[in-house]
């Protein structure tokens, strides 16, 4: 139980240090985040030790929603690594204490350039506080360690104004939705609002022929395309689609009749009155379709009704199933 009761008292210390944060933080934070809007370069997030590792999670954040960030290691940075800063950028530097010399010699070097420097301290009367255009201030905190020596209040309070500064720049942005999804394709939300164009086998890909293509060059076609779907588009005249050829039905039709003519038009064999759908529509709105007509094969179409490609059942089946599981 006293283990229990001391990992509880942590958590309530950093959670009132949170508090006393939320009471404390002022314009200034606003005032990076104009100078950050307003800019065309990018967010430098620098640190030394667990400062780092917290600089390493608010670039991320920030590059996540919608904020250009990188992070910079500060000895890195004077070996070389200046060269990754431009005209333009922002800087910021993380330090509890606000007296960490790598970082003081970064600024010192970075002043040669046209950049914004804030600095995230415990200490606004410290010398990095001196030297930065912004402080964002997070005040003296106490570490939750016994020896109050390990980073931990402090830290968990600087990532705290790095999520703050993050979303209010989000929100000013108008970062919606479907920008985070573009952003994280491989997550849940990023499966969730992909669309069709997204899932489809591009035209490209896809032998597109005319009706009165012989059966034989459909064959030959559809067995050099540079992927092997099994699958020829018959389009008319203005591109717009009339149907399907898909191998294994013309494997069906050979079972049957041995003395299959392959002189034969493909609109002889052809899947005919072919299901469409927008390139634009979400995979829940074709997966609707698929379940409404019960067909597996769909042609996509752009503005203009023109075939772009084709898109199946078992893709988007497969698709939602992994976004649900």
């Amino acid at each position: 139980m006293v283990m229990l009761e001391r990992a509880r008292a942590v958590i309530r210390q950093e959670a009132a240090a949170l508090e006393t944060l939320a009471s404390r933080i002022d314009q200034h934070i606003c005032t990076l985040a104009g100078y950050i809007l307003s800019s065309n370069g990018i967010v430098s997030v620098c640190g030394i030790g667990k400062s780092r590792l917290v600089g390493e999670k608010i670039s991320a954040t920030l590059a996540s929603t919608g904020t250009r960030s990188i992070t910079l290691d500060p000895v890195d940075a004077l070996h070389g690594d200046l060269g990754r800063v431009h005209a333009g950028d922002v800087i910021l530097a993380l330090s509890n204490s606000g007296e960490t010399a790598e970082l003081m010699q970064l600024i010192r070097a970075v002043r040669q350039l046209p950049v914004i420097v804030a600095v995230m301290t415990g200490c606004a009367t410290s010398s990095l506080a001196q030297a930065a255009d912004v402080v964002l201030d997070i005040g003296p905190i106490q570490e939750a360690c016994g020896l109050g020596l390990a980073p931990t209040t402090s830290t968990t309070a600087m990532a705290a104004m790095g999520d703050a500064l993050a979303l209010i720049l989000q929100e000013r942005r108008g970062f919606t939705r479907h920008d985070f999804a573009r952003l994280h394709p491989g997550g849940n939300l990023g499966r969730e609002l992909m669309r069709v164009r997204d899932v489809m086998s591009p035209l490209e890909s896809i032998p597109v022929l005319r009706p009165d293509a012989p059966l034989s060059f459909a064959l030959l076609s559809m067995c050099c395309a540079s992927r092997k779907l099994g699958i020829a588009a018959i389009v008319d005249e203005q591109s717009k689609v009339v149907g399907i050829l898909t191998a294994e039905s013309i494997g069906r039709l050979v079972e049957r009749d041995a003395t299959l003519d392959l002189n034969d038009p493909v609109e002889q064999h052809m899947q005919q009155s072919l299901t469409t759908i927008s390139e634009h529509l979400l995979l829940d709105q074709a997966a609707q379709l698929f379940r409404q007509h019960g067909i597996e094969l769909m042609a996509v179409h752009d503005d203009q009704e023109n075939l772009v490609g084709l898109i199946s059942r078992q893709d988007v089946h497969k698709l939602i199933c992994h976004r649900r599981s």
